[in-house]
């Protein structure tokens, strides 16, 4: 949207909440003449002479007119441009009568009609509103010299007859007279009227169109700035989205699963672009190298820095080099040219996936917790020292040996650095007593619980740092592993199952319990669907391993729905039950029931996540 159709639009968007605004003063001005209008009634004011039956009739009529604007306020009419004249005008027609039949009691309202039209913040319609006030306050008084209420401002104080009595005039002959009468005695009540009623009267009106003038062209500068800015700032916004999925799509999206290995890695990005980044490469045959970092302030300039430290690893890491001598590279190489001063903490080790050797070098990063089950801790490693700050990087090499289904998390301090609304942080200890309170089935439940601890912790508070981490499980076994992430509304059922049987048919899944699978899948997928999510948008993960050393396969499914259990359904005889006495599942999850202890070696269903597994003989 170019700038032009940007200030139309914040334009009009204004004009129609003033047009609400003034619909609403059109209405309770509308309130105030029927209160007039009650005061005459019940004789509160007096009116000398036969205007009573015209004044009874004209403040009913006068407060439809003031009412009307107000009934277009859910209609498109409020939307168009000509709304705002109709609205002013309205409401100046009243005013034009008030002041020719009720002189003394409408003067003032005038006024009212310059004030009110600042809420368009245009200053030509002040002018426009401005001008045409001044004539028809001018019309109206000498108008109701002759029509309106008798006021002595303006023909003076009556006629005493013969008797003594006062006496006055009440039709327009009657005042024409009277007034040519006195004019010829020396008393003008014409030019008195001009001089001594309207000019004080436009005086004022002036001075308050000259004050509420400038508060228009002031807010009217502001509104063109304000949009000014938004423009510019909606043109950042842009430009930082498309900074950072052209930075998102540096990083690898997909698993590494071969040679003994299970690599996952995710960053949940904060609202502008950052300095987090993660990497992992096949070095060769039997190693495999992982990389995590975090570069040093944020915006363009910290994501420019990350760019060029990720393409250095890319470029630097081969066979046969230690991750302390690939650190040096990298640091000597984003050390030349940095004029900003900038730095970047990482952590990059490379593991041998025949041996479980993994030797790594830390550049004053977070430590690593390493562990499986229960069982995880903090790496007793060497802090080093930072990126591109010397010249020289001080980082050491260290090693250790991976376990059989040990895992190394990497993460940057967007995890244990994330705040509640009350200032708290996360923490270290928090996020190992996480790790340490649970049985992950998987590396990607870990990444899934792991995301909603924090989510959980924070709340409300506003993400101030990526959320980066990346999990590397020894796993000592060689297996074939895919996994997909679904939305619920955008894909159908018969698209998940079909990602299973292909994975199933690639890995030569024996047919009949790939069948079987299918009707269990559909099943397990259905419920989640329409029980978890009631048939609302969600997400479902799907992941298949398929072990070729232990001959297992095994399928994950998770998902984010309010947790229920699947299975919590009598297990008596199918027979003896129907889809109407049987809980979450109905007649469906008996069937699958029976199908998974007929062919599926094993089954565990928890809060918000279903495992199967069969071990083929």
């Amino acid at each position: 949207m170019d700038e032009r159709a940007r200030y139309l639009e914040e334009y009009y968007k204004n004009e129609y909440d003033a047009n609400k605004q003034m619909a609403l003063a059109n209405a309770f001005g509308g309130v105030f003449v029927l209160i007039i209008w009650i005061l005459y009634l019940t004789g509160v004011f007096t009116i000398h002479g036969g205007l009573f039956i015209i004044i009874s009739i004209m403040l009913p009529i006068d407060a439809i007119i003031l009412f009307t604007p107000v009934l277009y306020i859910k209609s498109h009419h409020i939307k168009k441009p000509g709304f705002k004249y109709f609205v002013i005008f309205s409401f100046i027609l009243v005013m034009a009568l008030l002041n020719m039949f009720i002189p003394k009691h409408a003067t003032l309202g005038w006024a009212i009609c310059i004030i009110l039209t600042n809420h368009y913040y245009n200053p030509k319609l002040g002018k426009v509103v401005f001008f045409t006030v001044l004539g028809a306050v001018l019309v109206c008084m000498y108008a109701g010299m002759f029509i309106g209420e008798y006021d002595p401002h303006l023909l003076g104080e009556g006629i005493v007859d013969t008797n003594g009595v006062i006496q006055w005039p009440d039709g327009p002959k009657e005042r024409w007279d009277m007034l040519i009468n006195m004019a010829n005695n020396g008393n003008n009540r014409f030019l008195k009227v001009f001089l001594l009623y309207y000019l004080p009267r436009s005086a004022m009106l002036t001075i308050i169109f000259f004050v509420c003038n400038s508060l228009n062209k002031r807010t009217y500068k502001l509104l063109v700035n304000e949009i000014a800015v938004n423009t510019s700032q909606q043109k950042m916004n842009t430009e930082l989205n498309v900074a950072k999925d052209i930075q998102l799509a540096t990083l690898p999206k997909e698993f590494i699963t071969n040679q003994d290995v299970e690599v996952l890695a995710e960053i949940k990005a904060a609202k502008e672009v950052g300095g987090d980044f993660y990497d992992y490469f096949n070095v060769d045959d039997e190693h495999i190298a992982v990389v995590i970092g975090d570069v040093s302030g944020k915006g363009i300039p910290a994501a420019m820095f990350m760019m060029k430290t990720i393409t250095c690893f890319k470029n630097f890491i081969r066979k046969n080099k230690s991750p302390a001598e690939i650190l040096r590279e990298v640091n000597h190489s984003i050390y030349d040219g940095n004029e900003a001063k900038m730095f970047v903490t990482c952590f990059l080790g490379i593991l041998n996936t025949k041996t479980g050797i993994f030797e790594y070098a830390n550049a004053g990063h977070c430590k690593p917790v390493i562990g499986n089950n229960r069982h995880y801790r903090y790496l007793n490693c060497q802090t080093g020292f930072i990126l591109g700050a010397t010249e020289n990087a001080f980082v050491t090499d260290e090693q250790i040996e991976l376990k059989k289904n040990e895992s190394v998390i990497l993460y940057t301090d967007g995890i244990t650095e994330a705040k509640n609304p009350q200032g708290e942080l996360y923490g270290d200890i928090r996020f190992l007593n996480f790790l340490n309170s649970h049985n992950f089935t998987c590396t990607l439940q870990v990444h899934h619980d792991l995301k909603d601890s924090v989510a959980n912790f924070v709340k409300d508070a506003e993400q101030s740092d990526d959320i980066t981490f990346l999990t590397l499980t020894f796993q000592g076994d060689k297996c074939n592993m895919e996994e997909r992430e679904y939305d619920t509304v955008k894909n159908q059922i018969s698209e998940m199952l079909s990602f299973v049987e292909d994975f199933c048919q690639k890995n030569k899944i024996d047919k009949q319990f790939t069948h079987q699978l299918l009707i269990v899948g559909d099943e397990l997928l259905s419920n989640i669907k329409k029980h978890g999510y009631k048939d609302n948008d969600g997400t479902i993960f799907i992941r298949l391993v398929n072990n070729l050393t232990t001959n297992d396969f095994s399928i994950t499914i998770i998902d984010k729905a309010p947790a229920f259990n699947q299975f919590s359904v009598n297990n008596s005889s199918i027979k003896d039950k129907d889809a109407n006495n049987t809980k979450e599942g109905g007649l469906g999850i008996l069937i699958v029931k029976k199908l998974m202890d007929e062919y599926v070696y094993d089954y565990i269903n928890e809060k918000n996540i279903v495992v199967l597994r069969k071990k083929f003989k």
